[in-house]
C-alpha cells in the first residue's frame, strides 16, 4: 500500500465501529420510513450523518435542537404557505432565512444548531411547494416525520454507541491552564528572558482561547456540565486577569518599584499546589516596612482568590459549593451582531434570488438547486473562515451528486419494490459511513452522502435521463455558486480583527471621558470577551499588546477614582483626560505627555497611576500600529 494511500485511510478499530452504526442507523431509519408509507423516505437517512458527533452528549443534544429548529422551520412553512401568495412566500420566506442565519452568531454553543435547522427547513417546505401547492402540506408534514424518525433512531444507535464527554480530563487541562498563567506571571515578576516570557504569554493566552471555545460542546448534553461551565468560564477569566494584572506589576518593577522575595515563593507554591489540586493558601499582603517601595499586589490577590474560588466550584460534587451572593467575572457575552447581520442578508437573498428563479421558470432542476444554494449559504454563513473548507464541500457535493445519478439510472428503475429499495441503500451507507469515519474525509464524506440522498430521489418513481442529469447538474451548480462566491470573498482576517480592536477602542474613549467612571464590571467582562475573539480570530497571527489595552483601562478607571470631582485633584484629572482624547492615534505623542506629568507631580500615588497609564499606552502600541496600518497603506497609494 502506498503512503498516499495510508494517509488517506485511517481507519482504525473505533473508526470502523463508528461507520457501522452510522450506516445502519442511516439505513434502518430509511427502512422506517418505507415501512410507514412516508413520502420521500430517503429524507430519513439524512439527519443521522449530521447528529453523528464525537461524543454521546454532543449528538444528544444536536437532536434536541435538531427536532426544535425542524419543528420551527416547518411550522413557519405551512404558515407561509396558507396565507400568502408565491411571491410573497418567497418573501417571508427569506425573512426566516434572515433571522435563522443571523441567531447562527447570536446563540452561543450547540444552541445555534437550531437556528441551522429552523432556516434550512423553511427553505425545503415553501421551494417545492412553489411547484407543486397542493401538495405543500403532505410534503412539509413528510420532512417533520423523517427527521423524527432519523433523529431518535440516529441518537439511539449511534448515541449509545459513542462515548461520553471526557469532562474531568478536560476541567484538568483548564486547571492546568490556570496553572501555567500563574508560572508566566512568575516569569514576568522575575525578569526572566524576555523571549521566554513573549513566548509563554502567547501560548498560554492561545490556550484560553481554545479553551474557551471547547466547553460549551465538552458540556453538552448534560445539565451538571453546563453549570461547571460557568466555573470553568470565570477559571479562564481568572487566568486572564492573572497574566494582565503581572504585565501591570513587570512594568511597575521595571520602573523601580520592589516585589518581595516571600511573593514570589507565594506564587511559585501557589501554581505547583494549584496544578495538584492541592487546598490552596491566599496571597499574603507585603510587608510595607520591609518593602517601603513596593508593588500593589491588590488586583493579583483578587484574580488568585477568583482563580481558588472557580476551581473548587469546579471540582466540587455538589452546588450550589459557596453562599449566596459570591460572584464570579465571567466573559461577556459572545454574540457578534456584525457577522450576524452579514451572514443574514447574504442568506436571505441568496434564497430569495435561487428560489424567484425556480418559481419563474417552473423547473424541478432549478427548484433542487435553489435548495442547495439555501442549504449551503447557511452551512457555510455559520464558519468563521468558509473559504478554508469549500473545496471539501464542493468536492463531496460533486460526488455526492454523480452517485445519485449512477443509482437513478443504473439501479432505481429494478429497485421500485419496497425490499429491493431498502437493499440498494445498503452499499451507499457502508461507503458512505466508512468514508465519514475516516479522518482525512470526514468533511466531504458528509456533503456526498446528503447530496447523494437528496438527488438520488430514493424511494421515488425511476426518471428518464435528462430529468437525471439536470437534477444532479442543478445541485452540483447551485453548491458551486455558494461556495464559489464564498471562496472570491475577500480574506476578512485583518478586517475583521480591526473592526474587534475599534469596538475595544470605542469603549476605552469611553472609559476615558466618563468621570467618575460607570458600568466598571460590563466594561471589563467586554473586554475580556473581545480579546479572547480577537486570539480565536486571528491565532498566532494576533499582534502583540492585547493586555496592555486591558491594563489601559484599568489604569484611567484608577486614575479617574483618585481624582473624582470631590477631590482635590479634580483639575489634574481633566488634563489628563485631555492628553488621552486622541490616544489612539497618537500613542507616542500621549506617552510623552503622560511621563512628563508624571514627572512633575510631587504625590507618588498620583505620578504612579499616571505612570500606570503611560506603561499600558506604550505597551498597546503594537496593536494600535496594526489597527491604522491599513487606513496608512491606502493613503500611501
Amino acid at each position: 500500500m502506498s503512503s498516499k494511500t495510508v494517509a488517506l485511510i485511517q481507519l482504525n478499530s473505533a473508526a470502523i465501529k463508528k461507520a457501522m452504526l452510522l450506516a445502519f442507523s442511516a439505513w434502518f431509519s430509511f427502512l422506517i420510513a418505507v415501512l410507514l408509507g412516508v413520502d420521500n423516505p430517503y429524507w430519513a437517512a439524512m439527519p443521522v450523518w449530521v447528529i453523528a458527533q464525537s461524543t454521546r452528549g454532543l449528538t444528544v443534544e444536536r437532536a434536541i435542537y435538531r427536532i426544535i429548529g425542524t419543528l420551527i422551520g416547518a411550522g413557519a412553512g405551512l404558515l407561509i404557505l396558507a396565507t400568502a401568495q408565491p411571491i410573497w412566500q418567497l418573501v417571508l420566506m427569506a425573512g426566516v432565512i434572515f433571522c435563522s442565519a443571523g441567531a447562527l452568531h447570536l446563540l452561543a454553543g450547540v444552541r445555534s444548531y437550531m437556528a441551522l435547522l429552523s432556516g434550512i427547513t423553511v427553505s425545503v417546505v415553501v421551494l417545492p411547494a412553489l411547484l407543486a401547492p397542493d401538495q405543500a402540506f403532505d410534503l412539509a408534514w413528510a420532512r417533520i416525520q423523517c427527521t423524527l424518525i432519523g433523529v431518535v433512531v440516529g441518537t439511539l444507535i449511534t448515541g449509545l454507541g459513542t462515548p461520553t464527554s471526557a469532562r474531568q480530563t478536560f476541567y484538568k487541562q483548564v486547571r492546568q491552564l490556570a496553572s501555567d498563567a500563574v508560572q508566566t506571571a512568575v516569569l514576568m515578576l522575575t525578569h526572566q528572558e524576555q523571549h521566554k516570557v513573549d513566548q509563554m504569554l502567547r501560548r498560554v493566552n492561545m490556550d484560553i482561547s481554545q479553551l474557551e471555545a471547547q466547553a460549551a460542546a465538552m458540556a453538552a448534553g448534560s445539565v451538571e456540565g453546563h453549570k461547571r461551565n460557568a466555573y470553568v468560564e470565570a477559571l479562564l477569566f481568572a487566568a486572564l486577569e492573572t497574566l494582565a494584572a503581572a504585565r501591570q506589576l513587570h512594568c511597575q518593577i521595571h520602573r523601580g518599584l520592589q516585589i518581595s522575595p516571600t511573593a514570589i515563593k507565594q506564587l511559585e507554591d501557589f501554581s505547583y499546589q494549584f496544578e495538584q489540586g492541592i487546598a490552596l493558601a491566599p496571597l499574603r499582603r507585603q510587608d510595607p516596612e520591609l518593602m517601603p517601595n513596593k508593588v500593589s499586589l491588590a488586583r493579583l490577590r483578587r484574580a488568585l482568590g477568583q482563580m481558588k474560588r472557580a476551581e473548587a466550584a469546579l471540582f466540587a460534587d455538589r452546588f450550589p459549593f459557596w453562599r449566596t451572593g459570591v460572584s464570579l467575572r465571567r466573559f461577556g457575552s459572545g454574540r457578534d451582531w456584525i457577522t450576524a447581520r452579514r451572514v443574514a442578508f447574504v442568506s436571505a437573498t441568496a434564497g430569495f434570488s435561487a428560489g424567484l428563479i425556480a418559481y419563474l421558470t417552473q423547473s424541478p432542476a432549478l427548484e433542487l438547486a435553489a435548495t442547495g444554494v439555501c442549504i449551503f449559504s447557511m452551512l457555510l454563513g455559520s464558519l468563521p473562515r468558509p473559504h478554508l473548507i469549500v473545496r471539501y464541500v464542493i468536492t463531496g457535493v460533486t460526488i455526492g451528486a454523480l452517485l445519485a445519478a449512477g443509482y437513478r439510472l443504473g439501479i432505481q428503475p429494478y429497485a421500485q419494490a419496497p425490499f429491493w429499495m431498502v437493499m440498494s441503500l445498503l452499499p451507499f451507507v457502508l461507503l458512505g459511513g466508512l468514508a465519514r469515519a475516516n479522518p482525512p474525509t470526514t468533511i466531504p464524506a458528509l456533503d456526498a452522502m446528503m447530496c447523494f440522498l437528496l438527488a438520488s430521489q430514493m424511494g421515488m418513481p425511476a426518471a428518464s435521463l435528462s430529468q437525471v442529469v439536470q437534477g444532479s447538474a442543478a445541485l452540483i451548480f447551485g453548491a458551486a455558486m455558494v461556495c464559489g462566491s464564498f471562496y472570491l470573498l475577500p480574506r476578512q482576517t485583518e478586517q475583521w480583527a480591526r473592526t474587534i480592536i475599534r469596538l475595544i477602542i470605542k469603549d476605552l474613549h469611553d472609559v476615558v471621558q466618563q468621570r467618575p467612571p460607570q458600568g466598571v464590571s460590563q466594561w471589563r467582562a467586554r473586554i475580556s470577551r473581545q480579546l479572547l475573539s480577537l486570539l480565536q480570530w486571528m491565532g498566532a497571527e494576533t499582534p502583540k499588546g492585547l493586555l496592555g489595552l486591558m491594563n489601559f483601562g484599568y489604569g484611567v478607571i484608577a486614575w479617574q477614582r483618585l481624582t473624582g470631582r470631590e477631590t482635590a485633584h479634580y483639575q489634574l484629572g481633566l488634563q489628563v483626560q485631555a492628553i488621552l482624547h486622541d490616544f489612539d492615534r497618537k500613542p507616542e505623542e500621549s506617552h510623552g505627555r503622560l511621563l512628563a506629568l508624571a514627572q512633575s507631580l510631587s504625590d507618588p500615588q498620583l505620578a504612579y497611576a499616571i505612570y500606570d497609564i503611560a506603561d499600558a499606552l506604550d505597551e498597546s502600541t503594537p496593536v494600535l500600529f496594526f489597527l491604522h496600518s491599513s487606513t496608512e497603506k491606502t493613503r500611501a497609494n
